[in-house]
């Protein structure tokens, strides 16, 4: 299955298969004819896969750059790390960037690419669920700093998107469950008919079932790619994008970007959105039990411990989704629809984040 993502910037496809990563060499080669390549991988999808990318390595040439994995490594240092090696190699503008992997390694190898010669063309290969329904799309890239997530980054579009979902089958269900996350917000901004089949999927997506499993992915791809499509550098209704995340991003600040994966903490920021748009009457009293009902499906994660509501508050002031002194929510308005809203009271956003601890 092919879908196509056109932007001001480029148009690319995104290749949506079960079984197809064995074809992935040869396609790098048809696209990329006598151009030099890095593959970027992490220390652990090294280790599980390293057959398949010493495959990859023979058919293609590529160098290969293995980082840290985790969110706490997704750093200037270790983005500069992965340069080190692309100029040590001695690869040059013509050449290009194999991101392998999730979406912590996918942003710090798209800013890579991003950034070495001013910008050289990239490619996606997700391996789990969250990388492949929203982060290797839409040519966000990124690293973190000690101050907030993602602060340092840029737009750039991959060339392609490759994803074979048989690479969730090693994926760890802590994992698939976060992934779910992000898959399960564009239920909140991809129409009633993604509520809908959100919501009456739920439970067959968390098993893992074939069917489902592959037309989730296709949905929400679908929906990005529309939205990225008619917004590609989030002047408008790209926002929509950063539903639960202006909560997820703040509680991950609070942890240290530790014991908290990036999908577990949107889990937890939907339910804050959720909670603040009846407080703001965003969400019409008549939807609350339609919410309340796909709300109480949520796989919510243990947290490391009881967040302090006014250090989370805190954090939310650093988020580049700040304007002009003002914090940014996308909040749910119907089924399948949500608004951005700028600034709300400290009160009803503490009382959304004192929520947390209710449950």
């Amino acid at each position: 299955m092919q879908i196509s993502v056109n932007t001001a910037s480029r148009s690319y496809p995104v290749f949506l298969d079960s079984g197809s990563a064995l074809g992935l060499g040869a396609y790098l080669n048809e696209k990329f004819k006598n151009r030099r390549c890095c593959l970027v991988t992490n220390t652990t999808l090294a280790s599980i896969y390293s057959s398949y990318i010493n495959t990859l390595k023979e058919e293609t040439g590529c160098v290969i750059h293995t980082a840290p994995d985790g969110e706490k490594y997704k750093t200037i240092a270790t983005w500069s790390e992965i340069l080190d090696t692309l100029i040590s190699a001695r690869l040059d503008r013509s050449s290009y960037i194999v991101a392998f992997g999730g979406g912590v390694l996918g942003d710090m190898a798209g800013f890579a690419a991003a950034s070495f010669m001013r910008g050289i063309d990239y490619i996606q290969v997700p391996t789990t669920l969250l990388s492949m329904v929203d982060s290797s799309v839409g040519g966000k890239t990124a690293v973190d700093h000690p101050m907030g997530k993602n602060l340092i980054g840029a737009f750039h579009q991959p060339s392609a998107v490759w994803i074979d979902i048989d690479f969730l089958k090693k994926l760890p269900s802590r994992q698939f469950v976060a992934g779910y996350a992000e898959m399960f917000k564009y239920a909140f901004i991809g129409g009633s008919g993604m509520f809908t089949f959100i919501m009456n999927n739920r439970d067959a997506i968390l098993r893992s079932e074939p069917k489902q499993l592959m037309e989730s992915i296709e949905k929400s791809i679908r929906v990005k790619a529309d939205i990225v499509g008619r917004d590609e550098k989030e002047s408008g209704s790209r926002a929509l994008l950063n539903f639960g995340h202006t909560f997820a991003h703040a509680l991950e600040q609070f942890y240290g970007f530790e014991g908290l994966l990036h999908g577990e903490a949107v889990l937890w920021g939907m339910v804050c959105a959720v909670d603040l748009a009846k407080r703001k009457g965003t969400l019409p009293r008549s939807c609350w039990t339609a919410f309340d009902r796909i709300m109480d499906g949520l796989p919510l994660p243990a947290l490391p411990s009881v967040p302090d509501a006014g250090k989370v508050y805190e954090a939310m002031f650093a988020d580049k989704k700040v304007s002009s002194g003002k914090l940014r929510f996308v909040l749910p308005c119907a089924e399948g629809e949500s608004v951005v809203v700028n600034g709300a009271r400290e009160s009803e956003v503490m009382a959304a984040l004192e929520k947390i601890g209710e449950l």
